[in-house]
Parts: structure tokens; sequence; C-alpha cells
């Protein structure tokens, strides 16, 4: 009889063989506290950030590295980088008066752990230890470094982690008045400014050319899009819906839109970029996220 073939293979290796540098470095990198909090400041840290969930945004900016021609190794700080805005992101969401995430990962929220206080320095202590990050192995190329530096500046504004956050927070609305019916796409501000910023920060640095960062932005739209409908339609099973643009989808009508986006997000892919390790690690990553 003949084995059944692993369909996520390519994408199981590479994440096996970049893991132990990317956990390691997520150590290496870890931001601290002042002298008077900095044991209590590391334990609220650690625990937050480990054990870890999908880490999908840190291979991303691996695999767009791969992608057009570059290293994912040199990349690894940068990838450290996208982890600690999505983990100063989280510890954020969870807060009482922001999104009031009751567990996270299984576990009590960071401010339920450490105070409400230290969950926002250690937060802001991501943010402020990722800037930097993108400036590690680019002493030969900083102008790369630099437009990697704002790539960051911009996911984490108005038009990304602050306008998503905020739009969570006042349930819908945005700062032009947006009503809840509209507000589907302002909350996906997050999910698709982190990925976006993953992919496009791995390219930047490799040296990619404005037309693949074309392609790579394209296919991380997508791919954003498809990530937050895959948790909208778990919500949607679970009863607890608060996307109004998937709250007129019944299950078929959501797997068939989620599967949509993802196959968009794969002829992008095999269309705009040459077949290599990457390219087949992206495309079994998108099937990976709606189920196989």
């Amino acid at each position: 009889m003949n084995k059944i073939e692993n369909p996520f293979a390519e994408l199981r290796a590479f994440t096996a063989r970049q893991t132990p540098s990317f956990e390691s470095a997520l150590r290496d990198y870890l931001p601290r506290g002042p002298a008077h909090l900095e044991k209590q400041f590391a334990k609220a840290a650690e625990h937050h950030l480990f054990p870890g969930g999908e880490r999908v945004r840190p291979l991303l900016v691996l695999l767009a590295a791969d992608l057009v021609g570059g290293k994912a190794e040199d990349v690894i700080p940068a990838s450290v980088a996208v982890e600690y805005i999505h983990t100063a992101s989280t510890i954020f969401e969870d807060l009482p008066f922001m999104g009031a995430t009751p567990r996270r990962r299984g576990r009590e929220p960071l401010h339920e752990e450490s105070g409400e206080g230290l969950a926002i320095l250690v937060g802001l202590g991501f943010l402020n230890a990722a800037y930097p990050l993108v400036f590690v192995n680019q002493s030969g190329e900083p102008k790369y470094a630099i437009e990697a530096h704002s790539e960051i500046v911009e996911c984490v504004g108005a038009a990304g982690l602050i306008g998503g956050q905020y739009a969570a927070a006042v349930g819908g609305g945005d700062s032009n008045g947006q009503d809840a019916a509209s507000a589907g796409p302002v909350r996906n501000l997050k999910t698709s400014a982190l990925l976006r910023l993953a992919m496009r920060t791995g390219a930047i640095l490799s040296g990619a050319d404005y037309i693949e960062l074309a392609g790579i932005s394209r296919f991380a739209e997508h791919l954003g899009d498809a990530y937050q409908l895959r948790d909208s339609l778990a919500e949607m099973a679970a009863g607890t819906v608060v996307d109004p643009e998937v709250e007129s989808f019944d299950e078929g009508t959501g797997r068939s839109e989620l599967l949509n986006r993802i196959n968009s997000a794969k002829r992008i892919l095999v269309e705009e970029f040459d077949g290599n390790e990457a390219r087949s690690c992206l495309i079994q990553l998108a099937d990976f996220l709606v189920g196989g």
C-alpha cells in the first residue's frame, strides 16, 4: 500500500529547520524593563511570548525572503520584530478597556497575571524592541533597513494596528463615523496589516524590486482576508460572531468565500513568482489555513 503523501511536507520541513534559530532569537532580543521592575517585567514578557501560537507572521518573513532570492537566516531578527509587534498587539487587545479577551492560548491574559499597568509597559517594551531589529544584518544595505523600518511605522499606525484596535474597542465604528454594518474591513486592519508587514519586511530586506513587492502585497491582502474570515467562521460556529460581513453567510457560503480568497492568493504566487521551496511552502501554508 502506498503511503499517503503529507500535503504540508515542505512547509513542515522548512518550519522545523528555522524554528530553533527563531525561538532562540526571540529570547536574545527580549525587551528589558527598568531596574526596579526588571524581574517582574521579564517574567511577564516571557509569560505572554512563550509558548507561542502558530507563529505564522514570523514564518512569513522568512518565506518572503527566500521567495525573492534572499536567505531566511539573514532576516531572523526581522521576523522577531514582527512577532514582537504581534505580541504587543495581543497584549493591548486583551485589556478590559480594549477587547477584553477572556483567555489567550488557554491561559489568562497578561493583565490578569501581572496587572494592567505592567501589561501595558510590557506591550510598549515589545513595540520599542521591534524597531531596531530590522537593522540587524543590514549594514551593507542600510537603505533596505530604513524602508523596512518605515513599513513598521505604517503598520502600527492609523491604517493598521491603531486603527484596527480602535474599531474593536469602540464596537465597530471608525474615526469617520463608519457604522457597524460596514465595519468588517476595518476590523481586518490588524490582521492584514501584520501579514503584509511580515511579507514585505522579509522581501524588502532581501532586495525585492517593486514588481515583486506589489505581488507580495496582493498575496498578503488575500491571505489576511482569508485568515480573518477563517476566524470569523469559527466565531459563527460558536455563536459569537462579531463581523457583520459574516453574519449574512451560512457556513457553506462562508467556506466558499474563504476558498475563493485562498485560491486568489495562491494564483498570485504561481503566476508571478518562480517555483522554489518558499513558493511551495506559501501555497501549503495557504491550504493549511483553510484546513487542507
